[in-house]
């Protein structure tokens, strides 16, 4: 596994004091288990050397009171201590010490061999110290009346027999040299001693000290992740609730502020939407950098213009949001119409280009009625949206009365329910027959698939949900639903190969570009041949881009489809756009057909479209035919086919075989 990037170096600034005190508090511990063992060692052999004079001193005193030869080899070994300690020291205090001669030094003075490295330690790296410079001057000086010793052990070894006087002599020398060093001797005893507690509360201080230290630097620490941790909770709660484009609060904070807003009972608040005009254009011709820019630039020139107790958020996009508190209507239809002046006068240029900007700003008072958080936000959308609608580059007040405003909103409605319809797969296929005029039948089936909406039991028809659908741009996804369930319908229909099926076509799906890629696969998998289909465009949606319709057109006339120009006669109908318009049928408007025996105006209409239609070598289909009498005249025109209610009542769209009926299979909606 691999490391983040930076990890171990952050981790080692984080860590490195704890690892230093550590570190120090092992090498203190070690050291003062060291300097303990070397004292220790230090007092043993202090013992061995104050026992080895002592001894020396008691077997020559016997020696001199009982003449007993084996006394002086008893003070021999005695004395073997001292001199060996003496040797060592010499050894130590060379220059340079003799380390291999003090060792055998130490050794023939008793000393155990696994404390004397601990001795010769201490005695050259510690000899400096006050108490160990007392102690080893001590040390020196008794060693100095010990080797008094000396010249009389080495006189009672020259002479085998002394007499009287010679040992009277001995034990006076003796008891004078006892006199002297056991004051020397208990003093370089007491020193060392206390110097060893002295060493003792050293090293228990410095410890401690350690301790202390690393309780600090742990504390220290500790409050300093506590304040980065605090530091980075307070960046993400920023973060959480401001833009990072812009630094403006974001839509979470916005929402959580008007909540609290519309929580004051007999406040005056305000509340305002803004959207860009033409930030699209910016982002589409100067790239996303420019259109960041231009958002950054907008965010602080608004900010700057509204009061210092109003919130100025960016809720998406190029969606503001303003919370104006304690804001009479006056005051804010008066802030709404200085922040579109701003807008509008802001100057972008970006690469040389120059863009003109404007905004469409809604605005609610929320003092008018209690609002919910959802209500209030729905109303200020509405707002903008009216904005927007009325031409943009202005401000809308939410009023409740305003009748376009209502119907907006009864448009907005519907969205949702077209979404989530689509998303249950609740709407269904119904079909009218259209026939022959001259009486001779249609040699197949010939029929209009028509979209209802079930709702709550219920089946809606189209003019209730067509309009939002195609002002919100929803007819691409609803056509697509109507394209592949009618495909699977026909595909499990008996004479599929040979009938006419007409499907109603929008003119948003005529700019859609993935439109025929979709009606290729759908075409493939249900196996239903391309001709058996008569895509239906209205006159209007048709002309709206000619050019772009007839290509269109012609690439699914390539593929096999057919295609009837609908309502003709209720838009700009022009005998050049039928010429330009590849189509196989012409639908007389309905409008028309049903009153043409009491009008003769509508009687004129009818007969100049079949003329003109026929003229391009278009058949014309005749709609609303709803009595015999009505037939009869469309017969006596020439009209090549009749839709309505005489000739058919709408029916659901069925796989029908052999007379049984299959029920309709639901499928998702792509």
């Amino acid at each position: 596994m691999t490391q983040a990037p930076g990890r171990t170096p952050r981790l080692i600034t984080v860590a490195w004091p704890f690892v230093l005190i550590v570190l120090l508090q092992t090498v203190l511990a070690t050291f003062s288990l060291q300097v303990t063992s070397s004292l220790r060692a230090f007092v043993t052999g202090e013992s061995l050397w104050s026992k080895g004079q002592h001894d020396a001193l008691y077997y020559l005193n016997r020696y001199a009171e009982s003449g007993n030869r084996s006394f002086v080899a008893r003070y021999h070994q005695a004395m073997a201590m001292p001199m060996g300690d003496r040797a060592a020291r010499l050894a130590l205090e060379a220059d340079p010490p003799d380390i291999d001669a003090a060792f055998k030094g130490f050794l023939a003075a008793g000393n155990h061999p696994d404390d004397i490295p601990n001795i010769i330690w201490l005695f050259r790296y510690f000899r400096w110290l006050p108490v160990m410079e007392a102690c080893i001057r001590d040390w020196r000086t008794a060693e100095g009346v010990l080797m008094q010793l000396i010249p009389i052990g080495e006189a009672i070894d020259a002479s085998p027999h002394i007499n009287e006087a010679d040992r009277r002599d001995i034990t006076r020398q003796l008891d004078e040299i006892n006199a002297l060093v056991t004051p020397l001797t208990k003093r370089f005893s007491d020193r060392l001693g206390e110097g060893t507690r002295q060493v003792q509360a050293v090293l228990l201080v410095g410890n401690v000290a350690m301790a202390l230290v690393f309780i600090l630097l742990t504390v220290w620490r500790l409050n300093s992740f506590l304040a980065h941790r605090r530091n980075i909770e307070d960046q993400l709660s920023h973060n959480a609730h401001h833009d990072a484009l812009t630094g403006l609060p974001n839509r979470r904070l916005f929402e959580e502020r008007l909540a609290r807003a519309l929580e004051q009972p007999g406040s005056r608040h305000a509340l305002m939407f803004i959207d860009l005009d033409q930030f699209k254009a910016v982002n589409d011709n100067g790239g996303h950098a420019a259109g960041d820019e231009l958002l950054r630039r907008i965010s602080r020139d608004l900010d700057k213009a509204i009061r210092g107790s109003d919130l100025l958020a960016r809720l998406g996009g190029d969606e503001f949001g303003i919370i104006l508190p304690n804001c009479a209507p006056e005051d804010a239809l008066r802030i709404g119409l200085r922040l579109r002046e701003i807008a509008e006068a802001i100057d972008f240029v970006w690469n040389g280009h120059r863009y003109s900007i404007s905004a469409s700003i809604g605005v609610v008072h929320l003092a008018e009625r209690r609002f919910t958080l959802q209500e209030a936000l729905r109303a200020a959308d509405i707002a903008c949206y009216m904005a927007k609608e009325k031409g943009r580059n202005r401000v809308h007040v939410f009023e409740t009365t305003d009748a376009a405003q209502t119907q907006f909103t009864a448009n907005l409605n519907w969205v949702q329910r077209l979404h989530r319809a689509l998303e249950e797969d609740r709407f269904r296929l119904f079909s009218q027959k259209i026939d022959t005029i001259d009486g001779n039948g249609a040699p197949a089936e010939h029929r209009e698939i028509l979209l209802r909406l079930e709702e709550n039991g219920k089946l809606l028809a189209p003019g209730a949900f067509i309009p939002a659908a195609e002002r919100f741009g929803l007819m691409p996804a609803l056509d697509r639903w109507v394209v592949r369930h009618a495909l699977d319908v026909i595909g499990r229909r008996e004479g599929r190969t040979t009938g006419t099926y007409s499907i109603n076509l929008s003119g948003l799906t005529l700019k859609d570009d993935t439109f025929l890629p979709f009606l290729r696969e759908a075409l493939r998998r249900s196996r239903v041949p391309a001709d058996v289909l008569c895509f239906e465009i209205t006159e209007t949606s048709a002309i709206e881009n000619l050019d772009e319709a007839v290509a269109f057109m012609n690439a699914m006339r390539a593929m096999g489809c057919r295609f009837a120009l609908d309502d003709f006669g209720v838009g700009m109908s022009s005998l050049t756009y039928l010429k330009r318009l590849p189509v196989d049928y012409v639908k007389i408007d309905g409008s028309f057909v049903r009153d043409m025996l009491a009008d003769k105006t509508d009687w004129m209409t009818v007969e100049m479209i079949n003329q003109i239609s026929h003229l391009a070598g278009r058949k014309t289909i005749a709609e609303f035919v709803e009595t015999a009498d009505i037939l009869a005249a469309l017969r006596t025109i020439g009209v090549d086919y009749a839709q309505g209610y005489f000739i058919g009542r709408p029916e659901p769209f069925l796989p029908e075989t052999a007379g049984s009926v299959i029920p309709l299979r639901r499928a998702g909606v792509a």
